[in-house]
């Protein structure tokens, strides 16, 4: 096989040597790269270069890992904040429910509604880290417990009337896709 009057396995190993990178002069396996040491190339002018490069993508990673433990803005601190008031009122709510009150149902179905408006919105907003999300709900809970009891109910009514708001905001779609998620969880708190 030749190419241009150069044998495929000469231009091969010169490439090797120009690039650090084997090729396979199988003809079946063309264009595969697979790294290989050259360790004779460590004086070579583009090591700085690559070293450099090594850093900058170190650096960025650093960077990218940082922004992922970046603090909580105010507005997702609120909104773990009604989600977390909304959720507890929602589970006594549904004990009461299951314990054959069944008037609280429509109560219970508004809590859930505005608890799903406040996931919606958060999701709108680019808030798609579930594991992030799920543990800033988690610290509102445990906040939560400090409340008094008429604390807890006034941020209860408070981001119930927001949660409202925010779902008369909604577009149809997200009216929808809110409402299938309350159902979910309808079904999950109350069994049917």
């Amino acid at each position: 096989m030749t190419s241009g009057g150069m044998d495929c396995h000469v231009a091969c190993a010169l490439h090797n040597e120009a690039t650090g990178l084997a090729y396979s002069a199988n003809p079946d396996i063309r264009f595969q790269a697979s790294p290989m040491p050259n360790f004779t190339r460590m004086t070579d002018r583009s090591e700085p270069r690559r070293a450099g490069l090594l850093l900058a993508l170190c650096l960025a990673a650093v960077s990218a890992s940082a922004a992922d433990i970046a603090e909580p803005s105010v507005r997702e601190l609120h909104t773990a904040d009604c989600i977390a008031a909304l959720e507890l009122k929602s589970e006594d709510l549904a004990r009461q429910v299951k314990a054959g009150q069944t008037e609280q149902r429509p109560v219970l179905q508004t809590a859930l509604d505005a608890a799903a408006a406040f996931i919606g919105q958060a999701y709108l907003q680019g808030d798609r880290d579930q594991d992030r999300l799920e543990n800033l709900k988690n610290s509102a809970l445990q906040a939560q417990k400090t409340l008094s009891p008429t604390e807890l109910a006034t941020r209860q009514a408070n981001c119930a009337q927001e949660g409202a708001r925010l779902l008369s905001q909604a577009d149809v779609l997200s009216r929808f896709v809110i409402s299938r998620l309350a159902a979910r969880q309808m079904k999950k708190l109350v069994g049917d």
